[in-house]
């Protein structure tokens, strides 16, 4: 995306009823000019847009979404949460009045079936008429005017949604009612209606009433189901304390600046990404990493945004701040899957864009067969109509999966897996081989210099310097190892450093102080026709370092499995999942960690497209693959694979283009992800089903399909149906995903 012309930008929007409201949004938006793309999520209330600078402004694109009846909010977290809490808190003070106006509308209606109600009869019959009138108006036209205002905006979109076909249902039954009511208050002597005395304002007002009831019911347990992005939210830090100027200061968060000096307190929250300058602290990162170890961090370690101190104070330098922390771009992670939608529910979306206009079609064929056909009276005829327009439920097929997938991203999100993209979900569940890096993805990746064997006469300082010098410009475990020896060794580098080249799998190249410098293994010295010295033990473990294309020193390091590596193995194997170690290393290194892990099928001196040439391979013999890996050399063989996997210390590229990210770095968490995956595909399958059964059993027996066996839905019945079919199939399905097991 060109970011000097296009902009893009997230907003909560409040007010929608159902999936087809935000495709009404979306499909409006897009209309405008300048508007690029356009991303409306009902289920977490958000949207993403991107567009034009020049030819389209924020406030506009605003303005345009608040024409449409909806409110956008681009504000902090708070102003957001406490303008949803105003909306249901309105949204509850019109269900009160229309629960008390329908109880009186039904109190008058069927005063006849009450006998402390019998002495209305002896009220004149105008009044009544005039009494329902003025209450049913105000339950239809306030109390349910979110509904007409979203089928007009439909409408004017020439789309239709849920509000229409409620719009339609209660506005039959309400002007069939005034009509009928007219006619005797005014004497019109309508013939079509003069034998008609019954009206149905309590028909109308008590769909509004039970519709409401069920989305206030759906808009708390929607609450729910983004409860995860909602704790992600709360983990910012509001105001952050920094040093300008030699003063201490307190600044909103999003106004830190890089290198900025931060001071972070004891149950404080670490507001942005950055290294401890001054002062050591324990820190709980459970709350990004899902991991509930504490540590202790001294000067030079690594704070992430959104963890917590425990105890301690601590100055650490800001390197990212705003959007770039780790705890933002969680938070975009997990919204921008939640935007997206799985292959599974196109299906059901492609459906749901047919289903409304279908059932009107299906109400209107109900009236004529039983008006016309059947020959039953025009009310009666009007109400089968009415309840097949009001039981119908296309909001059941458009949640289907976006309330499993918000729930489940959400979950992983909990647990240090971060899915970059929804239909990551859903092939994780395809799954059947797994193959893995070894260095920083089953091994902790941070090797130690075990020893350092020297020659040509040059001093281990005077090399270490030569090789820091280089090794800055790498981020190879190794190349951080050996700055973080020489860095407490406090061996300054050389400032003149130029040509540096990075061969990825063998080492790195470039002119230190004006001599050529190489540090790399054994296949990168036959590459550049150096030979080693006759006394080295020519094995991977060994690193060598040349000046002036002759081998001045090897250095030998050691590596550690992480832990609980072999209880993970174990695991995936039970789950008949084939295994495969592709490691870059000598032959020696990678069987090591093969035969301790009990992984039969290992690769070693693998280069990056060898890799990806063996993912290609497994491919090709039928098998669903998933790359586990952390370099920017296992980028071949991710985009490769089926499925894509970075460990949480990988590169800032590898995480970027990931499927998934598991935050802490363990692949422990793979077992989450797998069950996670496993639940939310079931799930979503499961809302589906309960989605088309609902409505192929409902619209029938609403239609009267059953009506000479005595089993009638009224519309009264058909709301009550209606408003709580989402909430029982759908959402109290899926919310099963913030309960059941996924370790």
């Amino acid at each position: 995306m060109d970011e000097n012309k296009y902009k893009k930008i997230q907003l909560d929007i409040i007010g929608m009823n159902c999936t087809n409201c935000a495709k009404s949004i979306q499909t409006y938006l897009e209309k405008l000019e300048g508007i690029k793309t356009v991303q409306i999520n009902f289920t977490t209330e958000t949207a993403e847009i991107i567009f034009d600078k020049k030819k389209i402004s924020l406030d506009t694109i605003k303005e345009s979404i608040k024409k449409l009846g909806y409110t956008p909010i681009e504000e902090e977290f708070d102003a957001i949460e406490e303008k949803r809490y105003k909306a249901l808190k309105s949204q509850k003070i019109k269900i009160t009045f229309s629960i008390f106006f329908s109880i009186l509308i039904i109190a008058v209606s069927m005063r006849d079936h009450f006998g402390f109600l019998k002495f209305l009869n002896n009220v004149n019959i105008n009044l009544l008429y005039i009494f329902l009138i003025i209450l049913s108006t105000i339950v239809v036209f306030w109390c349910g005017n979110k509904f007409l205002l979203g089928a007009y905006n439909a409408l004017k979109n020439k789309t239709s949604n849920m509000d229409s076909l409620v719009s339609l249902g209660t506005l039959s039954s309400y002007i069939y009612s005034l009509v009928i009511s007219f006619n005797h208050i005014f004497n019109l002597k309508i013939s079509l209606f003069e034998n008609s005395h019954e009206v149905y304002f309590e028909t109308s007002s008590m769909i509004i009433t039970f519709i409401l009831i069920g989305n206030y019911l759906e808009a708390k347990l929607k609450a729910k189901t983004y409860t995860s992005i909602n704790k992600l939210k709360g983990l910012r830090s509001k105001f952050v304390n920094v040093i300008r100027n030699g003063n201490e200061i307190q600044i909103p968060y999003r106004k830190v600046k890089v290198n900025d000096i931060v001071i972070v307190k004891t149950g404080e929250k670490v507001p942005v990404d950055g290294y401890i300058i001054e002062g050591q602290c324990i820190v709980d990162e459970s709350t990004v990493t899902g991991e509930s170890l504490q540590y202790e961090k001294i000067e030079g370690d690594y704070l992430i945004s959104g963890t917590i101190i425990i105890n301690g104070a601590v100055k650490l330098s800001a390197e990212k701040v705003g959007e770039e922390t780790t705890l933002s771009k969680i938070i975009n992670l997990v919204k921008e899957a939640s935007l997206s939608k799985p292959k599974i529910q196109r299906l059901a979306d492609k459906i749901s864009a047919v289903f409304v206009p279908l059932v009107i079609l299906i109400s209107i064929f109900t009236f004529i067969i039983w008006n016309f056909v059947i020959g039953e009276a025009f009310d009666k005829s009007l109400l089968y109509a009415v309840s097949v327009l009001i039981i119908a439920c296309p909001c059941a097929l458009g949640l289907a999966s976006p309330m499993a997938v918000v729930i489940g991203i959400g979950r992983a999100a909990e647990n240090g897996v971060l899915f970059n993209n929804i239909e990551a979900i859903e092939k994780l569940n395809k799954v059947n081989t797994i193959c893995f890096d070894k260095t920083g993805t089953l091994t902790t990746g941070k090797m130690k210099i075990k020893t350092i064997k020297t020659s040509n006469g040059l001093s281990t300082n005077e090399i270490l310097k030569y090789a820091y010098s280089l090794e800055k410009y790498s981020n190879h475990p190794i190349a951080k190892s050996i700055n973080y020896y020489c860095y407490n060794k406090n061996i300054i580098p050389y400032s003149e450093v130029e040509n540096v080249v990075n061969h990825h799998g063998m080492g790195i190249t470039g002119l230190v102080n004006k001599k050529p410098v190489l540090i790399g293994n054994s296949r990168m010295l036959k590459n550049y026709n150096i030979s080693t010295p006759k006394d080295y033990d020519e094995t991977n473990k060994l690193l060598y370092i040349c000046i002036e294309n002759k081998v001045v020193a090897a250095i030998e390091f050691s590596d550690t499995e992480k832990k609980g590596n072999q209880e993970i193995i174990s695991k995936l194997k039970q789950r008949n999942i084939e295994l495969f170690l592709i490691s870059g290393d000598e032959e020696s290194a990678t069987k090591e960690v093969a035969s301790s892990l009990d992984i039969k099928n290992y690769i070693y001196k693998a280069l990056p497209e060898d890799k990806e040439q063996i993912i290609s391979k497994l491919q090709q013999e039928g098998k669903y693959v998933a790359m586990v890996g952390d370099g920017i050399n296992d980028t071949p063989s991710l985009a490769r694979a089926n499925v894509s996997i970075a460990v949480g210390t990988a590169t800032d590229i590898v995480v970027d283009s990931s499927d998934i990210v598991l935050l802490k770095g363990e692949i422990r968490n793979i077992i989450k992800a797998l069950n996670i995956s496993k639940h939310t595909v079931r799930i979503i399958k499961q809302n589906i089903f309960w989605a088309f059964f609902y409505n192929i059993i409902a619209i029938p027996l609403a239609a009267g399909i059953l009506s000479p066996y005595g089993i009638i839905i009224s519309p009264v019945m058909a709301s009550m149906l209606m408003a709580f079919s989402d909430v029982v199939t759908v959402m109290g399905n899926s919310l099963r995903l913030k309960v059941v097991r996924i370790d």
